[in-house]
């Protein structure tokens, strides 16, 4: 999806409505502005992506979204000092390549977790070969 001019936030949006096998171009352009930590460096747009991601499954997202967050927190935050983008990426395009990647897919699989957990998706399709 980078590859398609997708970045970390849209990519999980897509990634969301691909599980509930809708589209909608709008929604997924629309995240891009959380990308790069809303353009600026701040939160992780593969933290706001996820709750994205969370919130299109249910509008009432909150213990779902806080569950993510404090998983981003303690597992991404401890690996590579903070949460916010500027503080995982120290801005350099290079680590981002390195770096974005595989944080997107934990995030991608930690939401799918979550929705499994909280009766969205069968724990099968989580735990299938379905993790893009």
């Amino acid at each position: 999806m980078k590859n398609e001019g997708k970045c970390c936030a849209s990519i999980l949006v897509q990634l969301g409505l691909d599980l509930k096998g809708e589209e909608n171009d709008q929604l997924v352009q629309a995240a891009s502005g959380l990308c790069l930590g809303m353009k600026s460096g701040l939160v992780c747009g593969a933290l706001t992506g996820g709750a994205c991601m969370l919130t299109l499954f249910d509008e009432n997202s909150d213990e779902m979204v806080q569950e993510l967050a404090e998983w981003f927190r303690a597992v991404c935050g401890e690996k590579y000092g903070g949460i916010d983008c500027a503080e995982i990426t120290h801005d350099d395009p290079q680590r981002r390549q390195m770096v974005c990647p595989d944080l997107i897919q934990a995030t991608y699989l930690q939401a799918k977790r979550i929705l499994s957990d909280y009766g969205y998706l069968s724990r099968d399709f989580c735990e299938g070969g379905d993790d893009s």
